[in-house]
């Protein structure tokens, strides 16, 4: 599943957020959380996260400090499951981590959604952020930079 765009939600007195239905797909409902420092929440269709775990797994078996790494991460996560409604419970510690009270933007970041509060997303930082990383995002590409190009040309940077 991909998951594009913005919504602007708020959280019940439950601590339930819901999800857009199109972001529901085909009724996927175990969903991981996990903390983004203080600016947000990362919300992943658990076998995304697993297969990024196992990918991971194999890394650390020869390396102590990153099954550290791999041990830390999973301490942080919690499950959550979608009700039918499209609901979800977050884990109230983890929403004041964030800084998240009650009004919430649900961002798609393509292989899982991000979960802050609006005005810890400001585009045109995010835009200035990622003008300081392009040099990643090249060493990434294959093609000679058109990973970074495509990212600049989208983003008209």
């Amino acid at each position: 599943m991909i998951f594009v765009g913005e919504y602007d939600y708020t959280v019940d007195p439950q601590g339930r957020i819901s999800l857009p239905g199109e972001w529901r797909g085909d009724g996927e409902n175990s969903w991981v959380a996990l903390p983004e420092g203080s600016e947000a929440l990362l919300l992943m269709p658990e076998a995304a996260l697993l297969s990024f775990f196992t990918e991971l797994q194999k890394l650390s078996l020869a390396d102590p400090a990153l099954r550290l790494v791999v041990a830390r991460l999973g301490s942080l996560a919690r499950n959550c499951r979608c009700d039918r409604q499209g609901r979800m419970t977050l884990i109230r510690s983890q929403l004041e981590s964030a800084g998240i009270n009650k009004n919430i933007k649900l961002i798609g970041a393509v292989t899982h959604i991000r979960v802050c509060a609006p005005e810890k997303w400001n585009p045109q930082e995010v835009d200035g952020r990622i003008t300081n990383s392009l040099g990643s995002v090249e060493r990434i590409g294959n093609d000679n930079g058109a990973l970074a190009a495509l990212v600049e040309g989208i983003l008209d940077l």
